[in-house]
């Protein structure tokens, strides 16, 4: 099923193109009476010359799927289910060797046993042709397909995929486990994981000297310490569980991020994790953060991981874990959104060696960073962002239950020497007006920001 990626196909499908195939396609197979089995896919195909033909000449009413180039029909078979693409082979002659050359190779099953069979075919007819994109999706996973899974993903950069997709949508803890080797790949830019167990070597990116964009959606990193790549400008890492035995601290390593994603918002594994480490990111641009599930950087006894008892798995747990886990690494970030969870201290520890956000033009806060009556998380945030120009902050709501916005902007009547005066514009969104939420408009207001509660604005729901 291709379900289990989020957005998998490209805005720009070829789509009309690709229905009129699938349609030719279905109802030449019905009359011919052809099953989905994989031997017959592959039957009746007599080795031919597999040189360049030039497309047959548009009709008279115009152009025709006919009259289109090979290289075009070889890119829009690409968007198609991989035996989908070879069962175009019988529309007609030029139709038999197209598929062996598709830009891309996509397979969405429930088993993996369902498809084993025609794989073997499909990748010895393909002879290494170059890929594009290489997506593998399966809603069910055994002992032993494993190693016959990983054998396809390196036949794929073989052959110089520039996308990888892989995913599953069954319980990730007894399912699809990439191998324990680094990925090597000189072309490829996208990696996809969903619903994968990677282990610690397989998250070493290093080898991927194109590698631009990485995604890892519900997956396990048990044993993980280390995510590295220096060419990654995009990451994305959503609804994940680190280092299960909680005595390290995954480190993330990539000096050439630009956009950095980290959510846990909703996350279905119930064991306890450490958050990993940001190393330097200097060209990091926009940043979300939320961290809101309780995790083992949480005690009952201290808010800033320092209880002062020796036996605290979670503030004394992790060996020489005396430097900054998130913020250090956030600092050169324009955009920023911040969410915690009360009980998690990794934040308010950073706070004690907050870093100068030395770029931060746009940031957004929820309500653990606002904290009646003196406010300090907040305050010390504001203090370190002289060029702040914009601040949200979410109170005790989120997404769809924000009811109210109440907007402040600067005061010009009034100079402030707490902060710079970049900052412009304060918005701050909440369920209800109480007591609460007028102590920290007071507070903010102590920064030249002019708030009006006859300008309340009633948000839609």
């Amino acid at each position: 099923s291709g379900e289990v990626f989020t957005g998998i196909l490209p805005r720009h499908l070829p789509i009309s193109g690709v229905l009129c195939i699938v349609s030719r396609c279905d109802r030449f197979l019905c009359r011919a009476g052809h099953s989905d089995d994989a031997g017959h896919l592959f039957d009746g195909m007599r080795p031919a010359k597999r040189g360049k033909r030039e497309a047959p000449p548009a009709s008279a009413d115009g152009p025709t799927i006919e009259s289109l180039p090979d290289g075009l029909l070889q890119h829009i078979l690409g968007f198609l289910d991989a035996r989908q693409a070879v069962r175009t082979c019988v529309l007609a002659r030029r139709w038999r060797h197209l598929w062996q050359s598709a830009t891309s190779l996509r397979v969405w099953e429930a088993k993996l046993a369902k498809i084993r069979a025609f794989m073997e075919h499909l990748l010895l007819l393909r002879t290494g042709s170059p890929l594009h994109t290489f997506e593998l999706g399966l809603n069910a996973f055994r002992d032993g397909d494993g190693p016959r899974a990983n054998l396809w993903v390196r036949f794929a950069l073989l052959c110089k995929a520039q996308v990888l997709k892989l995913g599953s949508s069954f319980p990730v803890q007894t399912g699809f486990q990439l191998d324990d080797l680094p990925l090597v790949s000189q072309h490829l830019r996208v990696l996809v994981l969903a619903g994968v167990v990677l282990k610690n070597r397989t998250c070493d990116f290093l080898s991927c000297q194109s590698l631009e964009q990485l995604d890892i959606v519900k997956c396990l990193l048990p044993c993980v310490r280390k995510i590295s790549s220096k060419t990654l400008k995009f990451l994305s890492i959503r609804n994940c569980r680190f280092n299960q035995d909680q005595k390290f601290r995954t480190i993330i390593y990539a000096p050439s991020l630009v956009s950095l994603r980290l959510d846990d918002h909703r996350c279905e594994y119930d064991y306890v994790y450490r958050a990993p480490v940001l190393d330097s990111m200097p060209l990091l641009q926009k940043a979300f953060f939320r961290l809101i599930h309780v995790t083992a950087d949480s005690c009952t006894r201290a808010d800033s991981g320092n209880c002062g008892l020796d036996n605290c798995n979670s503030c004394y747990g992790v060996e020489g874990d005396n430097r900054s886990v998130f913020l250090e690494g956030l600092s050169e970030a324009e955009n920023l959104s911040l969410i915690a969870e009360s009980k998690t201290f990794v934040f308010k520890r950073d706070l004690k060696q907050c870093p100068t956000f030395s770029n931060l033009k746009t940031l957004l806060l929820n309500d653990y960073w606002c904290v009646a009556p003196d406010f300090h998380e907040l305050n010390c945030i504001l203090k370190h962002s002289p060029v702040l120009e914009r601040l949200t902050v979410h109170l005790f709501s989120t997404g769809r239950k924000h009811k109210l916005r109440i907007r402040g902007s600067w005061n010009p009547a009034e100079i402030s020497a707490a902060i710079s005066d970049h900052l412009k514009i304060v918005e701050v969104k909440c369920e209800v007006i109480d007591n609460g939420v007028v102590k920290l408009l007071k507070f903010i207001s102590t920064f030249n920001i002019c708030f009006k509660l006859d300008e309340v604005e009633i948000l839609q729901q």
